[in-house]
């Protein structure tokens, strides 16, 4: 992106819009920026459910839009106050959004809640706005009414202040005045997916964005692209999460290239939605964490796909820890015959401390796939392997910025590992949160540390395990996760996969795996969630009358996932649990929350089938 620095004022006047050419020291001026040079271009569309557009923005109406919203919220609150917008799914998230910023407030985004207690996303709602203790909550008019009685059912100190702010005049734009920010001013408040415990909101300033934003833009780019032609970018991800704004409100506007948005229902009811976006608008760009892309592998058919272009399809990020090598060959190898390409996968690395992109790239050469030995990693050392039995595909999660500073550390004692030792990830660098809203300790100990060799500089624990190999990120496991068995590292994701893959009873993606401590003993625990297609029954299963659901004998299952488990880790799994299809807590970002699943089973709360 070719632009002039701007004078270091902390707000624009219109005249020196006109002459802002390049790096952008604020969010609004990026915007501003944007729609003074190309008014009319639409920049974002919506598609609903049937894959039919029903909305779109032009820069020009963001702006003005954005000014109109800043003018009514500046009413009701003060600068550097907080908003917390839960919107259903389509453009009027990406008008508020921008309008806080406008009217210098920090934006807080929540997912959309229908009723109160009923699913994941109203729990995420309330620990969000007992967290941030917001002045205002944003919707659209449509929606108020349910956000006032989740509000009314809280226990918040004050009550914020609701704003339906598809109901705001236009004619208020005219009464705009620049905020006082820059660099060091809060932008907004990113919450974590609670993987690991509740979220937590991360202070991202418009610096730390900026800064991620032209991370992602040199870790993906060539010499030869010419921004202003590139194809849009496609994105059912949830605008709340911290890759679902970036991808698709944020690296758009900064980079220049459309947005075509769609709802993520639209994506998990039938995943051929998002491929058939992506082929009928020839788009260049999409993004989604490998549970996506592997439910593709899932559920679609070559039928589905035989009318479908894929050629124009030049980076599918996938942000994952770890991305799985099969998930790599098996979604490539399905979409090959209709144009994709397997150097199209960009594999990468992030969190929500870090803006969103940690690692990532390089762009065009296929996916680093290295081979490790197994049992060299089983005991925290990395070594290279050959094609012999025993060796562990592990996908690089790609290479880091010059102005990023990536340590592996011991967990315990935050000692340096060696070159040839897996140990906990810690990031340095301008894309790193300030702190964690409102928690001062778990500030202290999680963007606070410093590591010997590299005195003077605070460093990020992500709480990943992983390495550095041949300038490449590889992640392992989350910290919390590991599993230790008699002095051997294990990772849950697979002995997952093997469990889900024992026995055609067991729902593909939902088994847990984790450890407790049992008089002095580590016990293997597996969870597994029973297809609905199935029943399953104690004792050998009768015979079923014709079209009735399949019975199988719990002791059938059991068997086949400890023999697989056995097999497969050398290891016994002490317990397994037969579930419930649904039961398994996830977070509303698609994760796995395995310190839940511990909770819940020390609790005796699952109900087996």
């Amino acid at each position: 992106m070719a632009m002039a620095k701007p004078n270091r004022r902390t707000t624009m006047s219109e005249d020196a819009i006109t002459e802002f050419r390049l790096e952008p020291t604020t969010l609004v001026e990026l915007c501003r920026y944007r729609a003074s040079r190309d008014p009319d271009r639409r920049m974002f569309a919506f598609l609903e459910n049937d894959l039919e557009e029903s909305d779109s923005l032009t820069l020009a109406q963001l702006d003005a839009r954005a000014r109109a919203i800043a003018v009514r919220l500046s009413r009701h609150a003060p600068p550097g106050a907080r908003a917390v917008l839960s919107y259903p799914p389509g453009l009027d998230f990406v008008s508020a959004f921008f309008g806080c910023l406008y009217a210098g407030l920090i934006a807080v985004p929540a997912p959309p809640v229908l009723r109160v207690g009923v699913d994941d996303r109203y729990t995420r709602f309330r620990a969000i706005v007992n967290s941030c203790q917001p002045d205002l909550v944003l919707s659209k008019g449509s929606r108020l009414d349910r956000v006032d009685t989740l509000l009314k059912d809280m226990s918040t100190p004050r009550r914020p202040t609701s704003v339906a702010t598809d109901e705001i005049s236009g004619t208020d734009a005219y009464g705009w005045n620049a905020p006082r920010i820059g660099p060091d001013t809060i932008a907004y408040l990113q919450y974590t997916s609670g993987t690991t415990g509740p979220p937590r909101g991360v202070e991202l300033t418009h610096g730390n964005v900026l800064h991620n934003l032209s991370l992602i833009l040199a870790n993906g780019c060539r010499d030869t692209d010419d921004f202003d032609r590139l194809p849009p970018v496609v994105s059912w991800l949830p605008v709340f999460h911290d890759m679902g704004l970036i991808t698709g409100v944020l690296q758009p506007l900064y980079v220049g290239y459309d947005a075509v948005l769609m709802p993520p229902s639209a994506f998990t009811q039938d995943p051929v939605n998002w491929l058939r976006a992506i082929s009928d608008r020839g788009a260049g760009i999409s993004s989604a964490p490998g549970f996506g892309y592997e439910l593709c592998v899932r559920r679609l058919s070559e039928q589905q796909l035989r009318s479908l272009d894929f050629s124009g399809w030049r980076i599918a990020v996938v942000g994952d820890e770890p991305v799985r090598a099969e998930m790599i060959d098996q979604f490539s190898a399905m979409l090959a015959p209709f144009g994709f390409r397997r150097e199209a996968f960009f594999p990468s690395y992030g969190i929500a401390e870090s803006t969103v992109m940690l690692s990532g790239g390089p762009v065009e050469p296929e996916p680093v796939i290295r081979r490790f030995d197994a049992v060299a990693l089983a005991k925290g050392q990395v070594q290279r392997a050959g094609r012999e039995d025993g060796a562990r595909r592990l996908v690089g999660l790609g290479q880091l910025h010059p102005s990023m500073t990536v340590a592996v550390v011991d967990p315990a004692t935050g000692e340096p590992c060696a070159p040839d030792e897996t140990g906990e990830i810690l990031a340095s660098g301008p894309s790193i949160g300030a702190a964690y809203w409102n928690a001062p300790e778990e500030t202290a100990s999680t963007f606070n540390a410093t590591v010997r060799g590299h005195e003077g500089r605070q460093f990020l624990r992500t709480g990943s395990l992983g390495f550095l190999d041949g300038g490449q990120l590889f992640v392992t496991c989350r910290v919390d996760d590991l599993i230790v068995v008699e002095g051997m590292q294990h990772y849950p994701y697979d002995i997952e996969a093997t469990a889900g893959g024992s026995h055609a009873a067991i729902r593909e993606g939902c088994c847990c795996a984790f450890t407790v401590e049992d008089g002095g003993r580590t016990r293997l625990v597996v969870l597994a969630e029973i297809n609905s297609r199935y029943r399953v029954v104690a004792g050998p299963p009768p015979d079923a009358p014709s079209g009735a659901r399949a019975t199988v004998g719990a002791d059938e299952v059991e068997e086949a996932v400890r023999e697989a488990v056995f097999a497969g880790h050398s290891l016994r799994a002490d317990e397994v649990l037969l579930v419930k299809a649904g039961s398994l807590p996830f977070t509303t970002s698609g994760k796995l929350q395995r310190s839940r699943c511990r909770s819940r089973y020390r609790a005796r709360v699952f109900e087996t089938v």
